[in-house]
């Protein structure tokens, strides 16, 4: 995101920009971002001048009140923080989404009993939002419904993690 009146409408426009990610260790906030950008063919000197503020919050506000032209982070967080007043919608704009990849996950400890692990499994993948009560407990964790992920579903965040050099 940016600025509502930033020049920058696309990702080549970062270009001589100042820009920020979140946590270093954030897979919505850094890691993802950071790889779409490379994909993208951004200016490295984009990435390599990146701010870490710490955090989603710290990015969107870094953003808003201008000591940076841009930033990444999770679309849930923005939402929640740009509809609860906690940063004026008007001070932000969404220039670039993304693409979709797996994040939030929920696993089990190895050796696990099956049947605990797939009650809790089917409790979380049967939430509906259109449930009253469930709704609530999909935005106490700011989701809008769980899917079941395999192995394949962690692709793109191994080639990610790996570019990165975090894996080998």
């Amino acid at each position: 995101m940016t600025q509502p009146a930033s020049s920058i409408q696309s990702l080549a426009d970062l270009k001589g920009r100042s820009f920020a990610f979140g946590d270093v260790n954030s897979t919505s906030g850094h890691l993802m971002p950071e790889y779409f950008l490379r994909q993208a063919s951004v200016d490295p000197s984009v990435i390599a001048k990146a701010i870490y503020t710490g955090g989603h919050d710290a990015t969107l506000l870094a953003v808003a009140n201008g000591k940076v032209d841009a930033g990444a982070l999770d679309e849930a967080v923005f939402q929640r923080l740009t509809t609860t007043g906690k940063v004026d919608p008007a001070k932000v704009r969404v220039f670039w989404t993304t693409p979709p990849f797996l994040d939030y996950i929920w696993v089990a400890r190895k050796g696990l009993d099956t049947k605990v692990s797939g009650a809790v499994a089917s409790a979380f993948l049967a939430l509906n939002d259109s449930d009253p009560q469930q709704k609530q407990i999909l935005d106490a964790l700011s989701a809008k419904k769980y899917l079941a992920a395999d192995d394949a579903s962690y692709d793109k965040l191994r080639q990610a993690a790996e570019q990165a050099g975090l894996l080998r």
